[in-house]
């Protein structure tokens, strides 16, 4: 369910001659930043709680700032994504 859209919001979110480059950069970033260390906080959490409800806080989190950070990200519902944001003209 979540790769469906998922590629269509990461196409959406860079221009065309940025598109692969930022994609590729977001999933190597993601999975370093995010995803490595994820198991290493979970089994630290639940080490010192010694209940798994630590480690949901942990996960509900992680997806608040996901949601946040989606909801930060420009809508180009109906627009035109193969130009350029610099070279696209001005529109009154």
């Amino acid at each position: 369910m979540m790769y469906g859209p998922q590629a269509a919001l990461i196409a959406e979110a860079f221009t065309g001659r940025l598109r692969y480059s930022g994609a590729s950069l977001g999933y190597q970033l993601a999975s370093v930043i995010a995803g490595g260390p994820a198991p290493l906080i979970a089994a630290a959490i639940f080490a010192k709680t010694h209940s798994g409800t630590g480690v949901a806080v942990y996960v509900l989190a992680c997806a608040i700032v996901s949601l946040i950070a989606a909801a930060m990200l420009g809508d180009h519902t109906n627009k035109d994504i193969s130009e350029e944001h610099h070279l696209a003209p001005a529109r009154s």
